[in-house]
C-alpha cells in the first residue's frame, strides 16, 4: 500500500526558512505547518497546500508530496 508523504520539512530546510516565516507568508496557522512537517495530518487542505506552494515558489507538487510504500 502507498502512503502520501509531505516533504515540507525538507523544503523548508533547503530554503533556509522557518515554519513561522512560512506561516506568515502563506497565511496558514503555524500549528498546521508543524503538523505537515511531521506528517501528522490525516487530511490535507488543498487551499492551504496551494498557498504554501505559492509562498515557497513551487510549481511542481512533486516537490511537496510523494508516495512511499507503507
Amino acid at each position: 500500500m502507498m502512503k502520501l508523504s509531505v516533504k515540507l520539512k525538507d523544503v523548508l530546510k533547503q530554503r533556509n526558512m522557518t515554519q513561522l516565516e512560512l506561516s506568515k507568508k502563506a497565511n496558514v496557522r503555524q500549528a498546521a505547518i508543524s503538523e505537515l512537517c511531521r506528517n501528522e495530518r490525516q487530511e490535507i487542505n488543498l487551499e492551504q497546500m496551494e498557498r504554501i506552494a505559492d509562498a515557497l515558489g513551487i510549481s511542481d507538487i512533486g516537490e511537496l508530496l510523494q508516495f512511499e510504500k507503507s
